[in-house]
């Protein structure tokens, strides 16, 4: 009788197992992907007025650099072997006593999206995707990229990619952030008055954003296009100017709160993947944008070896690196500088312009910390919306040696590999100041942790299926205000203007 009993619970267990999940109260299935609904397909297929463009803003690493005079790229296209002395030098950062970061330009530039990185290795080339993945997964939600024809039915497009030289100055960025929207914005607007008789339409953008992107974006946001005062000290206006045309702003693995990895990047030298090639401390230190997202040395990322619980150091204190003998202060570096700075015989004048070129760095580098975290909420028609990764050990804490300034890692915590799960919700709770809820001077809309690495939260499908719905499905309080008008005066339309799908 119990063998029965027992063979009849198996029966049913195994049934219940095999059982379609459609009506079913008892299925435990899971989903790798989702069935979009019809309000989605509709909210995918349509184009006019109420559908904001939207802008992707790449990161760090994330567009191709190439020499203006020649054309040849020389950031886009990888391989095992060590860059050439031209390389190198094209690659810097220029440095100059006497001149302000903005004015020190070398002839070289951004030229479009890192799409996909070309990899040339033994005698082979092959394609590795980057940002594609995010331009197609626009592309199927309805958005029409800017970079490929229109498809039918289609009249303008809707899907702009904005890049930028990463190595520069994250304000300068910001205001060549502005330029692109008012171009843009320009162009559609063109578009609405041809299609639907609408003259200066007050187009508003939605903003993806990833890694360092979202730092170039949060600027825009509340300072549009100000740079920082010249005294190196000030802040510039709290005036929200970006956000006059900005609905959304998707932020996705973004350090918002830094990540120590500029650090030992800098001091170590930067290699992108096991086997490659090593990118010199002294050549990634003349990056400016290296510098403002390193974390602020009050969240103590930094300790002294042999005094862990004592007084944490300045990082952002030029003198420090002189001592510790870090990055463009490390002497031994100096066979880089020859390359850098060619022109330059004398060994004493290189180090004085590369101390000069950290000085006003790390000095740009605090005063941009203090503008971007200033507690301050956005307007109300503007939606921050998270997207953040927590599956991957991710650099917390390093300790410092005072005699050598080696740098050891000594702590980990959940992040996406490079950016703390943390540092990207600002959160500024701390062991010394500790609260169950999070801390963050940034007032988020929705925050969603993806189970992913850094460039893996734009393969996710959790992701996808979020960063869509908010674009598509998620209004804010003016495309609220734009839906009850539209509805209003429905009958008085132009026979011409876009009707919502059926």
């Amino acid at each position: 009788m119990i063998f029965r009993t027992i063979l009849m619970l198996a029966v049913l267990l195994l049934l219940a197992g095999c059982e379609s999940s459609v009506g079913s109260y008892q299925s435990k299935q899971s989903y790798a992907k989702p069935l979009f609904s019809e309000q989605a397909d509709r909210a995918f297929s349509y184009e006019g007025p109420l559908r904001n463009p939207v802008v992707v803003v790449h990161g760090l690493l994330g567009a191709k650099l190439r020499d203006n005079a020649t054309g040849k790229e020389f950031w886009g296209t990888f391989s095992a072997a060590a860059q050439t002395p031209e390389e190198m030098h094209m690659f810097a950062h220029p440095m100059g006593i006497g001149q302000k970061l903005s004015e020190l330009t070398n002839g070289t530039s951004a030229y479009t999206m890192l799409d996909h990185a070309n990899i040339q290795l033994m005698g082979f080339s092959f394609m590795v995707p980057g940002y594609s993945v995010l331009i197609e997964l626009l592309q199927r939600s309805g958005y029409c990229s800017e970079t490929k024809p229109l498809p039918p039915g289609k009249n303008f497009y809707s899907q702009f990619f904005f890049y930028y030289d990463w190595r520069r100055d994250i304000p300068e960025n910001a205001a060549r952030l502005h330029c692109f929207i008012m171009e843009k914005r320009a162009y559609i607007q063109k578009k609405y008055y041809e299609l639907y008789g609408l003259k200066d339409y007050d187009v508003k953008f939605d903003i993806v954003a990833h890694s360092m992107g979202g730092l170039v974006s949060r600027y825009y946001l509340r300072y549009g296009d100000q740079d920082l005062p010249a005294d190196g000290v000030s802040l510039p206006h709290l005036d929200w100017k970006g956000a006059n045309y900005v609905d959304k702003l998707m932020v996705v693995g973004t350090p918002n709160a830094g990540y120590i990895d500029t650090l030992l990047e800098m001091t170590g030298g930067l290699r992108l993947a096991p086997g490659a090639s090593v990118y010199p401390p002294a050549l990634i230190g003349t990056f400016p944008s290296y510098y403002q997202m390193l974390p602020q040395p009050d969240s103590r990322p930094v300790l002294w070896q042999d005094d862990p619980g004592g007084e944490a150091p300045d990082f952002l204190d030029p003198e420090l690196w002189t001592k510790m003998k870090w990055s463009l202060a490390n002497p031994e570096q100096d066979s880089v500088l020859q390359i850098l700075l060619p022109k330059v015989k004398d060994k004493s004048e290189r180090r004085r312009i590369a101390l000069d070129h950290l000085v006003k760095c790390l000095k740009r580098a605090r005063q941009f910390m203090r503008a971007i975290r200033i507690p301050a909420n956005p307007p109300e028609n503007v939606m921050l919306m998270l997207f953040v990764g927590d599956a991957v050990d991710t650099v917390r804490e390093v300790r410092a040696d005072r005699r050598t300034g080696g740098l050891t890692v000594s702590r980990y915590d959940a992040g996406d590999g490079k950016i703390l799960a943390s540092s990207a919700r600002f959160d500024r709770s701390s062991s010394e100041v500790w609260q169950p809820f999070i801390n963050s001077p940034i007032d988020w809309h929705g925050i969603y942790h993806v189970r992913a690495a850094h460039m893996g939260l734009l393969y996710s499908e959790e992701f996808a299926h979020n960063l869509r719905f908010n674009l598509l499905m998620m209004p804010t309080e003016i495309q609220k205000e734009q839906m009850r008008e539209h509805i209003s005066t429905a009958h008085e339309r132009p026979r011409k203007m876009p009707r919502l799908p059926r």
